[in-house]
């Protein structure tokens, strides 16, 4: 059964309609990219669109879609089209100093980790290896909420492809979320 809440969640085909009116007409501009795509503002919305070539991130995009009180640590994606290899998604706010501080540390604790190991270790697997002993409250419970978000998504050897750094993170409604995967 479909909830109201979720509903409301979800675009409406006239405001998907007016969306992609709007990224026709050119009514976008940049703010940001990297090697595998770019991230574009709706002018005069609250919605963001991405282009992108990585097949793994389009692949969750297209999981992910409209199913944002399933999966809570990816930023709400609202439509995919395989054509672009594009997908609307809300806007979200730049993380905190002391947000990024933690993502970032847990981040260079991690790749030694992974260098000890030999490389083939996801973050989750660091987390468990008492990566969790000197790291932020906050950031072990978004990490676990993550491991299930990722377990969820049924894509093989996701975790350890996963783009976790602070670059690729963001706020949205006051709670981490990924943004790049």
């Amino acid at each position: 059964m479909i909830r109201l809440k979720q509903l409301l969640r979800e675009l409406s085909d006239s405001e998907k309609t007016r969306l992609l009116d709007k990224i026709k007409n050119k009514q976008f501009r940049l703010i940001g990219g990297g090697d595998n795509g770019r991230v574009y503002t709706i002018d005069g919305e609250d919605k963001v669109f991405k282009i992108t070539t990585e097949r793994d991130e389009f692949e969750v995009a297209t999981i992910i879609v409209n199913r944002s009180a399933e999966f809570t640590c990816f930023i709400p994606v609202y439509y995919v089209s395989d054509r672009e290899q594009m997908y609307i998604m809300s806007n979200a706010e730049q993380l905190t100093e002391q947000d990024r501080m933690n993502i970032d540390a847990f981040t260079e604790q991690f790749k030694q980790f992974a260098r000890s190991e030999g490389g083939e270790v996801s973050i989750f697997n660091f987390l468990d290896a008492d990566g969790a002993r000197n790291t932020d409250v906050k950031l072990v419970n978004f990490i676990r909420a993550l491991q299930r978000d990722v377990d969820k998504l049924g894509i093989a050897d996701f975790d350890l492809d996963l783009d976790f750094s602070s670059s690729n993170m963001m706020m949205w409604n006051n709670k981490l979320v990924l943004v790049d995967w």
